[in-house]
């Protein structure tokens, strides 16, 4: 029992130095951040039209005999 309290009480030392240390520390400079302007191809409203063919997934016919045996 000694020992656990010795090991959760160590622990909790090193949680509070690195937390002082953290405090004490200078803080980061500021990062100047660039952000790419964001120009869209489309005009707003523009509906893309999909074919129904597109969504339908082909798959190769071994591939298909290996589903059906491992199912």
């Amino acid at each position: 029992m000694a020992v656990l309290c010795v090991g959760a009480v160590s622990f909790l030392l090193r949680v509070l130095f690195a937390l002082l240390m953290e405090a004490t520390r200078e803080p980061a400079r500021a990062l100047k951040v660039h952000l790419a302007r964001f120009n869209p191809g489309r005009q707003q409203g523009e509906l893309i039209v999909m074919s129904p063919e597109a969504v339908q997934r082909n798959f190769p016919v071994r591939t298909g005999e290996r589903m059906a045996r491992f199912s």
